[in-house]
């Protein structure tokens, strides 16, 4: 059965989509195709808007955030994206987007105004020190030219989303600490992901 929504420590996940800007081959999608955790986040038909509502609850108050982030980078399905976060900020709920960063590419136009007062936080993947690199990584649907779009979305992302996040994953060929001194050098904070094996 398909999982759209699902606790891990306390916070709450939401899986709306499969599909990716990315194929990264050591992301947790490619290697644990049918399980995460114990649930099946591996989707039969991308839910609505409603049924992702219904599979929440009404009762989010235990949740220090609800976070979009399940087999794919839920901001390919933007107008979801709106009418779920709608619907939680109504519940007072912390809002929080993981992300590749390349929803502006993808949509051609910057997306990130629609989310102003609907997303407190966004997290944006970025594996790889410099273009090259990233693409060789990430095999990210734009190629090299992803690299560049991903520190201008989170450069626009400033002005409209109170916490922006550039995060890295502690891959064995990857120096982290570059990665940190880009996402400082455009003024947002960093986080380190561990790998996942």
């Amino acid at each position: 059965m398909n999982t759209l929504s699902y606790q891990y420590l306390d916070s709450l996940y939401l899986n709306i989509t499969n599909r990716c800007m990315m194929a990264c081959p050591y992301c947790i999608k490619q290697k644990w195709a049918g399980n995460f955790r114990g649930h099946s986040l591996k989707l039969d038909t991308e839910p609505t808007s409603q049924e992702v509502i219904n599979s929440i609850g009404n009762d989010i108050s235990k949740y220090k955030e609800i976070i979009f982030c399940g087999y794919g980078d839920s901001l390919i399905r933007l107008k979801e994206v709106i009418e779920i976060s709608t619907w939680l900020k109504s519940k007072n709920a912390v809002v929080r987007i993981n992300t590749a960063g390349l929803a502006n590419r993808y949509h051609q136009k910057n997306i990130l105004p629609e989310l102003k007062g609907l997303v407190d936080i966004i997290s944006i993947s970025l594996n790889g020190t410099n273009p090259q690199e990233h693409n060789k990584l990430n095999n990210p649907m734009f190629a090299e030219e992803s690299f560049d779009e991903i520190i201008n979305f989170a450069k626009l992302a400033k002005q409209y989303i109170p916490l922006v996040v550039i995060t890295a994953v502690e891959l064995q060929n990857l120096d982290v600490s570059k990665v940190e001194q880009i996402a400082k050098s455009i003024d947002v904070s960093f986080r380190a992901r561990p790998y996942l094996d």
